[in-house]
């Protein structure tokens, strides 16, 4: 049996095998092309388990190797205590370690840690395209909040909703305040509508891509305030639901749920998790108001919760995970919301259904 260990880099991966025979170890550091990887996989076969470290390029890697292994581990280096807590720290020596954690795990038959899931071709490109949207967004944000701020400069403190509604902005942008602010303001407007343009053919692009998920998009929009876009962020990062034991799991990877530090009597709640998704709860934050008005029982369980002086930032985090709950459910079991809006509902799905039909997408794209 060989167990390989992986540190991998932009243009690089280095590679520590570790053999049964002897403890015999070698170390090698390949191009990160496609004569590099071809070079290592003439020392990979069906005895051959590989352990990688988790980094930008990981699955892709992965994806060209794991048909020629045995098996190939992604590791969540946060969680391998081994690797971060060395002090000497090179290439070679991570890829060791991860050989032998990889080699520990296998023949002691136990799972020392759980390994990073690698989704399918189509989430990947689903969660690609969504790193691109969040990043759409936040610069669309930042402009807004420069206009804003440029306006209030000007003692002009027109409201967010005044001035960039449909009406209002053609008006805002013909007034003449002074050279150097109308200038600014130009280009900002002008940056602005660039940005939406491009985010608009992005979301088109995203709901087309989705349209394998049609079933799961049917349920998720079942539920008030879950658009079709929010739905398709539920599934890129959802990826499998049959990986998450239970609710409490997928509220944990979905970055609602705290951590929790208790020694003797003393319980601490920390931050959320930092390994899981963050695009989904992101989203559903927005629409927070519309989850809790549309369920009774959780409106009443929120205003209990607040009456009894419990902070609003923190129930609107404790929120998210009642709707990730009832998100795992619906899932699960294949039921629509149980507060559904049927009218709502329908046209939401009439309007997806119509899209996928009428969308037309450059072959270059297909």
């Amino acid at each position: 049996m060989k167990y390989i260990g992986i540190d991998l880099h932009s243009n690089k991966f280095t590679c520590c095998f570790l053999y049964d025979q002897n403890n015999r170890k070698k170390l090698i550091t390949y191009n990160l092309d496609s004569q590099g990887i071809k070079d290592f996989l003439t020392h990979v076969d069906r005895h051959t388990s590989v352990m990688v470290e988790a980094s930008t390029n990981t699955f892709s890697f992965v994806q060209r190797i794991k048909h020629h292994a045995n098996q190939v581990i992604i590791a969540n280096t946060h969680k391998l205590k081994l690797i971060s807590l060395v002090k000497k720290k090179t290439d070679k020596i991570d890829a060791e370690k991860l050989a032998i954690v990889l080699k520990m795990q296998i023949k002691s038959n136990q799972n020392m840690f759980e390994p990073v899931h690698m989704p399918d071709g189509l989430i990947r490109k689903l969660r690609s395209l969504f790193t691109t949207y969040r990043l759409y967004r936040k610069q669309i944000t930042s402009i807004k909040n420069r206009i804003h701020s440029l306006y209030k400069q000007e003692l002009m403190p027109f409201t967010k909703e005044y001035i960039f509604g449909k009406k209002s902005k053609t008006f805002l942008r013909q007034l003449n305040i002074n050279p150097q602010t109308d200038f600014q303001l130009d280009l900002l407007f002008d940056e602005l509508e660039t940005l939406e343009a491009s985010i608009q053919k992005l979301t088109r692009y995203i709901m087309y891509l989705a349209k394998p998920y049609l079933f799961q998009i049917d349920i998720l929009t079942s539920m008030k305030g879950i658009s079709v876009i929010t739905a398709i962020a539920l599934i890129a990062d959802i990826s499998d639901l049959k990986r998450f034991k239970n609710s409490k799991k997928l509220a944990s990877y979905l970055r609602s749920a705290p951590g929790i530090d208790s020694s003797n009597e003393t319980v601490r709640h920390l931050s959320t998790n930092k390994m899981g998704r963050k695009l989904s709860v992101t989203l559903l934050s927005q629409s927070l108001n519309h989850f809790r008005d549309s369920n009774v029982k959780l409106q009443k369980w929120y205003q209990t919760k607040i009456d009894q002086g419990k902070k609003r930032g923190k129930m609107r985090m404790a929120l998210c995970r009642r709707v990730f709950t009832e998100i795992y459910q619906m899932l699960k079991k294949k039921e629509y919301h149980h507060y559904r809006n049927e009218r709502n509902h329908t046209l939401k799905m009439q309007a997806y259904t119509k899209f996928l039909n009428n969308y037309s997408v450059p072959e270059k794209y297909a």
